[in-house]
């Protein structure tokens, strides 16, 4: 049955408006809730937060809050937006699926992707650790840092120079210390000795105080005022390496880092940004070290397709074809668009084996890239297009 991935803004808080007065269940444990004051934010992820109410206290964080509109089940994937406010939430993602007794289709159920293919994902950290920073890596980790400077800076921080790196190569106290804890490292202002040290962020007090003071010196003498440091993995969670964002004003020279860390527009959103363009570029990575390419299937009725158009569901017919295969390898399709082939890479998301002949194998796939330069816009558009039909 096809669903619907909502991730814009606009259009999950339209949503979220229509359920002032409807009841929602936290499908775990049967609780029920209601929403109040949906709010967009303008922060770094476009979110949209709302106030959760319960008759009794909140003890329990749901995941995922699930009703039924109309001709429609409606899943919302929630979390907390703020570690200190219990009852404000950020909606991550909104699904909805027609119930089998719409009779309404939409144009999802006639798109087809060809050729399907699969390998084995590169072992970046081996690959690393042998030979360093080889000449394609290198090209890919130079690109990393202009896309990651110029972005950060759009979104109002001000950014002197990223930095990327790898542990493997750690040799200083700071560094051994944070691959070891494998925890983000925040010093806010330099000049005034002010580490964030909360929400599992590394605390320099593991760390010996004339050592300290040296950094501390040794970022005044640079003019560097703030630093963050957030650690990356690999596909199957092995620490690989970190990027490290300098800035010559304290908090990153951003107001809502100042005045509200930990608020709507805080340290949550930013963490989340970096640690989503770090899958990213990882993936860029394993993909230009992957081969053995093998075909599993030669086409795929698609699943279902996320609003931004950067996942995708696809059923498989062979089982046989995906049972043996490990989540975050990478994947290819084709998808013919105005008469066009377009092939998509990205990453095995999920696998899903039917438990009876009545229903369908599945896969389920991050989309990172597409071999002509308008291919993610275009499927993007069309997925909005055709969601927008569908929920509006």
């Amino acid at each position: 049955m096809k669903k619907y991935r909502l991730t814009d803004q606009r259009t999950v808080l339209g949503i979220l408006s229509k359920l002032a007065s409807t009841t929602l269940t936290d499908p775990v444990s049967q609780k029920k809730y209601q929403m109040v004051n949906p709010i967009t934010v303008n922060d770094i992820l476009k979110s949209v937060h709302f106030t959760l109410v319960s008759g009794e206290p909140l003890t329990d964080k749901p995941s995922s809050l699930v009703c039924v509109l109309k001709e429609n089940r409606l899943e919302l994937k929630v979390k907390l937006a703020n570690p200190y406010l219990e009852d404000l939430f950020q909606v991550t993602e909104a699904l909805i699926e027609p119930l089998e007794r719409s009779s309404k289709r939409a144009a999802i159920d006639s798109i087809t992707t060809h050729k399907i293919m699969m390998a084995p994902t590169a072992d970046i950290g081996t690959i690393i650790s042998l030979y360093g920073k080889t000449s394609l890596i290198n090209q890919i980790l130079n690109q990393w840092q202009v896309h990651l400077e110029q972005s950060l800076t759009n979104y109002g921080y001000f950014i002197k120079r990223v930095n990327i790196g790898f542990f493997y190569a750690a040799d200083t106290p700071l560094m051994e210390a944070l691959a070891t804890s494998k925890a983000p490292y925040y010093l806010r202002d330099s000049n005034r000795k002010i580490f964030y040290m909360e929400n599992t962020f590394f605390s320099p007090k593991k760390l010996n105080d004339q050592y300290v003071k040296s950094i501390l010196d040794n970022h005044l003498l640079n003019n560097i005022k703030s630093v963050l440091i957030v650690p990356f993995f690999s596909t199957s969670k092995v620490l690989l390496g970190y990027f490290e964002v300098l800035s010559n004003l304290p908090d990153l020279g951003n107001a809502a880092l100042q005045d509200a860390i930990t608020g709507p527009q805080g340290i949550g959103p930013l963490l989340e940004y970096l640690d989503a363009r770090a899958e990213e570029f990882v993936f860029q990575m394993e993909f230009a070290y992957a081969k053995d390419w093998t075909q599993i299937a030669e086409q795929g009725m698609i699943r279902d397709i996320s609003q931004d158009g950067a996942g995708i569901g696809i059923y498989i017919k062979d089982k046989e074809s995906i049972e043996t295969k490990t989540v975050g390898s990478p994947i290819s399709f084709q998808i013919e668009i105005n008469s066009l082939p377009y092939t998509f890479y990205g990453s095995l998301r999920s696998i899903k084996t039917a438990s009876s002949d009545s229903e369908n194998h599945s896969i389920g796939v991050q989309i990172f890239q597409c071999d002509r330069e308008e291919g993610m816009s275009l499927l993007a558009s069309y997925a909005s297009t055709l969601i927008g039909k569908e929920v509006t």
